[in-house]
């Protein structure tokens, strides 16, 4: 396997760049994290697909500073100042090698009170990014520290670009469709928190854990860097309990002027005047999302509504309530029913389902709100009827969720569903592999599985 990886990113690379990417694309997706670990990007090669007039506040030129006669430190510190829009603009489209990270002036200064609080200086962060523009000579400076780029980073690092699609882009909008900066109702909860300006959200009952995350916010204007902090008090039960049921336009995001790394949704009722602020969840927190977001609502219930579904195996043994006898009701594999509906209930979305005598139950999704909306476990599409009578060997694993060597890679999808990604290569007389779960990948020979492999641990 560590043959395929090598021969395809030594396919994609481009001459002009030496540095080979071996960014972990794993971290790209946690809240951009990496933007905040010094060092971190050192030799790697960046996209920067468009600007905008926000990032004039992060981008800057300049060259290394002089050093006071008395200045005895041997720290290089920059001295810069903010590029110009015209700059900017010229910079969309670029590629870039991370060189160093390096300081400016401000934080330069801080090597004399590091001296003085016994604190290695040598360890401390330098809030810039040195960028070497293409395989030119230019240089320009980013500011990767602030809070700002922890949801807001410009930049594809082209290791996940090749994790992910296996080659460079070609030209400017060549990775739309990788955009993971952009929420587009795919999920009840959003990467970026900002996505959701303007959204609609319902809230459906309201726990303990989500009152802890409910605030009345009041906003501080002495901070020259950013409008937007605020300074945040506990929101009064007795209101809080009044929001069950509720719908919510996301108006703006707001900042703890304390805590720079916690973000709040500012939330206005509608027909109301209140303002609410409900701390934003990590993605590790995801489950603890209470809200309803209207529009991947309105986008699930087109999808399942209308759809006739087939009931998985053995493995996945299941009991409903008849909802018109009020009694337990026993699901077996190859049962097929309709769903009629999707609806909000007990705090997670469930489909109301009818079998062909009528009978109706509710079958609640695989996991919570804040997470993507999944009823794999229990149910797959009525495609894999097809197979039923002409392959039943392969139509009973697709139904308990197991992939058996020769199957097809239809059946493939329907068993374990898309995949993370999908490789075309000749290794191994492959000439397909499709990546699960991280580190599980499916070997296709002829566009028929070979086998399933695992990605060993030092490879990962």
């Amino acid at each position: 396997m560590a043959l395929s990886f090598v021969g395809l990113h030594a396919m994609a690379q481009v001459k002009d760049y030496a540095v080979t990417p071996d960014f972990d694309s794993a971290d790209y997706s946690q809240y951009h994290s990496f933007m905040t670990k010094p060092y971190a990007m050192v030799g790697q090669t960046l996209y920067l697909q468009n600007v905008n007039t926000e990032l004039l506040n992060y981008f800057f030129v300049g060259q290394i500073g002089p050093h006071e006669k008395q200045d005895k430190s041997g720290v290089t510190y920059y001295k810069l100042t903010r590029m110009s829009e015209q700059q900017l603009n010229t910079l969309a489209g670029k590629w870039f090698v991370v060189v160093d990270y390096v300081a400016d002036q401000f934080s330069y200064n801080r090597v004399y009170n590091a001296v003085d609080e016994m604190k290695d200086y040598s360890k401390m962060r330098r809030p810039f990014m040195k960028l070497l523009i293409g395989n030119t000579t230019d240089t320009v400076f980013y500011e990767y520290q602030n809070f700002y780029n922890q949801y807001h980073c410009p930049f594809i690092p082209m290791s996940y670009y090749n994790a992910a699609k296996n080659e460079y882009p070609h030209e400017t909008y060549a990775f739309d469709d990788l955009n993971l900066i952009t929420y587009d109702t795919n999920a009840n909860y959003a990467i970026v928190p900002d996505q959701l300006i303007g959204q609609k959200l319902t809230l459906p009952v309201v726990t303990d854990a989500t009152y802890e995350r409910l605030f009345n916010g009041t906003r501080l204007y002495n901070y020259s860097d950013d409008s937007r902090k605020y300074s945040f008090t506990d929101y009064p039960l007795a209101k809080a309990k009044q929001l069950a049921g509720k719908t919510f336009v996301v108006k703006d995001i707001a900042f703890d002027a304390e805590s720079l790394t916690n973000v709040y949704l500012k939330l206005v009722q509608n027909g109301s005047r209140d303002t609410i602020y409900y701390k934003y969840p990590t993605k590790a927190q995801r489950d603890v999302f209470p809200f309803v977001i209207e529009s991947f609502y309105a986008k699930i219930k087109k999808e399942y509504k209308n759809k006739e579904f087939t009931v998985r195996g053995d493995k996945y043994p299941l009991t409903v309530i008849d909802l018109r006898r009020k009694r337990p009701l026993t699901l077996h594999q190859g049962d097929i029913f309709k769903c009629l509906d999707v609806v909000v209930k007990d705090g997670k979305y469930q489909m109301l389902m009818r079998n062909e005598k009528g009978r109706k139950f509710y079958m609640p999704e695989d996991y919570a709100l804040g997470d993507m909306l999944s009823f794999g476990d229990y149910l797959s599409t009525e495609k894999i009827e097809k197979y039923r009578d002409t392959y039943p060997t392969f139509y009973k694993a697709i139904c308990q969720k197991e992939l058996i060597k020769g199957m097809s890679m239809d059946m493939v999808e329907q068993s374990w569903g898309k995949p993370e990604r999908a490789v075309k290569t000749n290794f191994d007389g492959s000439d397909q592999q499709w990546f699960y779960m991280g580190n599980i990948y499916v070997i296709f020979k002829n566009n028929v599985l070979h086998r399933v492999a695992m990605i060993p641990v030092e490879m990962r």
